[in-house]
């Protein structure tokens, strides 16, 4: 299996929050409270990131996350840090069996469940989109975008970092 980046992008930091170095995230989780879970956060490119202890995580008008980072003490030490994305080690979530992140999708094959796994190549997963019900998967295909839910009736089966197995309707894949 090819190796899965160990770090996930969780939010970015969107602004100041009062004067002592508090700052509001925009959380980039299923929800905030996911966010308010973590014990630290990574900043950096690349491979060089750096971790950063969490001193204080909690939602904030139901949708954003006011943070304290150690370290972080005052505004002009916050300001500094806006527009800095935050990364979650894979390592600090602990996912059911059958549960993997969206992330993990993102440019994988997408073969056609009815066929088997070696079955036709329908095109390759190219974004997530979160919807209401469900997140849709943009699938690349030669002939143009398909936008397939991510439901069981669809998804067939996900193995992060290799391949997406799924069971379209007639006509989905082939312009009909």
């Amino acid at each position: 299996m090819p190796k899965l980046n160990p770090y996930l992008e969780c939010g970015k930091i969107i602004n100041t929050h009062g004067c002592k170095g508090g700052m509001k995230v925009d959380p980039w989780m299923d929800s905030p409270e996911d966010f308010c879970d973590l014990d630290r956060v990574f900043i950096g490119d690349g491979e060089n990131k750096t971790p950063r202890k969490i001193v204080r995580a909690s939602v904030m008008q139901g949708r954003f996350i006011l943070l304290m980072l150690e370290g972080v003490d005052d505004m002009d030490a916050a300001d500094a840090m806006r527009d800095t994305v935050l990364y979650a080690a894979r390592e600090d979530f602990h996912l059911e069996d059958g549960q993997y992140f969206l992330s993990d999708v993102i440019g994988l094959p997408v073969y056609d469940a009815r066929e088997g796994r070696e079955g036709q190549l329908l095109g390759t997963v190219a974004e997530v989109n979160p919807g209401v019900a469900s997140a849709l998967y943009v699938v690349d295909t030669p002939k143009g975008q398909v936008m397939v839910p991510a439901v069981p009736a669809f998804i067939a089966d996900v193995v992060p970092g290799e391949y997406v197995r799924m069971t379209p309707i007639d006509g989905l894949f082939d312009g009909e």
